[in-house]
């Protein structure tokens, strides 16, 4: 069975960063009780590993392989428009 601290939400309130670092450091849980029954559970966050650079780009981008991407920047219309547009009056 996990390791799980049952808090009541006084002693949550009163030392919510001792609580918080015991989730945190010790990896186990919290159960949050009011009037003894369970009302929230608080648990550790996993781990995660850094991502390469590659990997990103691969999840960014990995929508767009078999699709053509339209970029309105790159539009000749949308150009022509700006440049109209940005002119300055006299």
């Amino acid at each position: 069975m996990k390791n799980v601290r049952i808090v009541n939400a006084t002693d949550l309130r009163n030392n919510l960063f001792e609580i918080l670092n015991w989730i945190n450091f010790e990896k186990k849980e919290a159960v949050i009780t009011k009037n003894n029954m369970p009302i929230a559970r608080i648990i550790p966050e996993k781990n995660y590993s850094i991502a390469t650079i590659d990997e990103v780009i691969k999840r960014t981008y990995g929508m767009f392989r078999n699709d053509k991407v339209y970029f309105p920047y790159e539009d000749p219309k949308i150009i022509t428009k700006e440049k109209k547009a940005n002119i300055p009056l006299k």
